[in-house]
């Protein structure tokens, strides 16, 4: 945890860095809506902890009924995930149920998603571009260039030295080894799609030992999603500058920690970062119809952002794998070095 905890924080803190420059810089003002803009409202107001204290819910009927109120549905399930863990076979059916509503919905989300969301798009692509005009393409380019330069600094930089650091070892070595892990996430924009391969390489070319990377490689493939909290800290600052939002370092402090929540409970499936980045913009309030305007830009253009952050996704597993099993005595040297 400990290690998934380290990635993230670089992530985030490259992503905070180039986003907020990027916003200060005004590569982020489409201004889609200037009546919308007038009526800003933020959950925020003067004390951007009210966002974490609005997570608390105080009466579950009103979340599971309330829309907005997505922070307090994520509390309330890892609330009661813990406590079945801690119960463990003594809640069965409880947990039965609920495995059993979660295949429904990933049965049901994936329809939707596979089927309705191209023509979707293109609904909210084709009115935006007909209403503002092609100018709206330029910062949503800009969008797609700063997710990818800090995407490239934490492949390149962030987990090279994330090795050297802590093991010694040659970090070359290991980024020659998992770029075959990486172009598979690549292509297929998801992290599960990796898992098998990314559990192969880690065991086989880096040494690490089964029984860790077989705990530690599923694990990170859930919670740890450096790559999709990288897209939604960006996509976040760029849907408020254009819908007309005023940010500062504290907001964007506060925009990382929602996106490292909900990066934890991202699922691993194509797409599903863009749809969980929601949980971010009605945890900080942004709420306008010039929003969802924008929203709509980076569901169109996010896709080759998904293929990206994944690769990061994966890597980070591999990285805390090789660390982990440094730190244990359990890394074959020879293997590693082969």
């Amino acid at each position: 945890m400990l290690g998934f905890l380290t990635t993230s924080i670089f992530a985030l803190a490259t992503a905070c860095i180039f986003g907020f420059a990027a916003y200060k810089l005004g590569f982020f003002n489409v201004h889609l809506s200037t009546n919308s803009a007038a009526s800003v409202t933020t959950a925020t107001g003067s004390n951007p902890l009210l966002v974490i204290l609005n997570a608390v819910p105080n009466n579950v009927a009103n979340v599971m009924t309330n829309n907005s109120m997505v922070l307090s549905i994520v509390f309330l399930a890892v609330v009661v995930g813990l406590c079945i863990n801690t119960l463990g076979d003594k809640i069965l059916v409880l947990k039965n149920l609920l495995i059993d509503v979660n295949n429904i919905i990933s049965v049901f989300l994936s329809f939707i998603i596979e089927k309705f969301s191209p023509l979707a798009v293109f609904v909210l692509i084709t009115r935006t571009f007909a209403v503002y005009g092609i100018n709206q393409l330029k910062p949503a380019l800009m969008y797609m260039a700063i997710v990818s330069i800090s995407a490239i600094i934490v492949f390149f930089i962030v987990y090279p030295l994330y090795i050297y650091l802590l093991t010694g070892l040659n970090p070359i070595t290991f980024m020659k080894k998992i770029a075959k892990v990486a172009l598979l996430a690549f292509s297929a924009a998801a992290s599960s799609a990796a898992l098998s391969l990314n559990e192969k390489t880690t065991v086989e070319e880096l040494g690490v030992d089964k029984d860790i990377s077989s705990f530690i490689l599923p694990l990170g493939m859930t919670i740890n999603m450096n790559g999709t909290a990288i897209m939604q800290v960006i996509g976040s600052i760029f849907i408020a500058a254009s819908s007309g939002y005023e940010l500062d370092i504290q907001k964007i402090l506060l925009i990382a920690i929602l996106a490292l929540i909900a990066s934890v409970g991202t699922p691993s499936a194509p797409g599903s970062s863009s749809i969980i980045l929601f949980t971010v913009l009605t945890g900080m309030g942004f709420n306008n119809s010039a929003t969802l305007v924008a929203y709509s830009l980076i569901l169109a253009i996010n896709r080759p952002m998904d293929m990206l952050t994944t690769c990061l996704n994966v890597t980070g597993d591999s990285a805390t794998a090789v660390i982990v099993a440094h730190s244990e005595g359990c890394l074959d040297k020879e293997i590693y070095n082969s």
